[in-house]
């Protein structure tokens, strides 16, 4: 089971070994994906975890938290305005892991969160800004 999370860190937590302790303890993969973290300040982690069981992720998930570091789903991270979207299509074509694309049946955007990166490239992509990514920047 492959989920993306941000990890959001504060300032205490910058100088512990998460990831090895994830991959490590709890035998997961993780794969960074974006890090936005410095020695001494609060910083961002987008990282896709891929668990054997269920049970191990919600462990992990719960391990974190006690650790002071929020996980958030990617999905509660980025942002679509829905009502501004007129289907143009334009964030389609810069959306590598196809987590956007046009519906064949009735030609309106679809958005599947599963498969969202949180790149950024349909922030700016969109020319009607329906996308807002919050990624700690």
């Amino acid at each position: 089971m492959k989920r993306n999370y941000v990890l959001s860190y504060k300032a205490e937590n910058t100088n512990e070994p998460v990831i090895w302790r994830l991959i490590k303890d709890f035998d997961l993969q993780v794969n960074i994906l974006r890090a936005k973290v410095s020695p001494g300040q609060e910083g961002s982690l987008l990282v896709e975890i891929d668990a054997s069981e269920a049970a191990t992720m919600d462990k992990a998930l719960c391990w974190l938290e006690q650790q002071g570091i929020k996980c958030m789903g990617v999905a509660k991270r980025i942002f679509w305005e829905e009502k501004l979207c007129v289907d143009c299509g334009a964030c389609t074509g810069v959306c590598f892991p196809a987590a956007l694309a046009m519906d064949k049946t009735d030609w309106k955007l679809a958005m599947d969160l599963d498969r969202c990166t949180a790149c950024g490239l349909c922030v700016k992509a969109c020319p009607f800004g329906c996308f807002r990514l919050d990624f700690g920047d």
